[in-house]
């Protein structure tokens, strides 16, 4: 670890850059931010980067552990944040106008309006959700 530790200390601005543009892409490539080619962009751009920032690294070997360390840091990251999301929230409670189903599920009692979909797309929509709210 002494070699790892001497290895970051002597760090250059390019190194630096490598390391935010890896942070930033892969952050991009695996939230709900981007879709389809932009997400795949992003994830090709934070391999690049990561590649980029282990080559500027002397010895290569140290720039990748300190890649799988980020990768690794942001995992545990959103383990805990989910962990503390789920355990400490209340428990999410029912709308004012929500009635009980037969298998326990609630149903909104009145339809939510479209007002911004164009014609034809409410009506076929809204029949999906009649079937499936059916009980059988």
């Amino acid at each position: 670890m002494s070699d790892l530790n001497d290895s970051l200390q002597h760090m250059g601005f390019m190194q630096l850059a490598m390391l935010l543009g890896f942070l930033a892409t892969y952050v991009l490539a695996l939230g709900g931010l981007l879709h389809g080619r932009a997400r795949a962009h992003s994830a090709a751009l934070a391999a690049a980067c990561a590649a980029g920032f282990a080559g500027f690294t002397d010895p290569w070997v140290h720039g990748a552990l300190l890649v799988v360390f980020v990768v690794a840091g942001l995992g545990l990251f959103v383990l805990l944040s989910w962990l503390l999301a789920r355990f400490v929230t209340p428990a999410q409670s029912f709308p004012a106008d929500a009635e009980p189903a037969v298998d326990g599920a609630p149903q909104i009692a009145q339809p939510v309006a479209l007002a911004a979909a164009p014609a034809g797309v409410g009506e076929m929509r809204w029949s999906a959700v009649a079937r499936q709210s059916k009980p059988t």
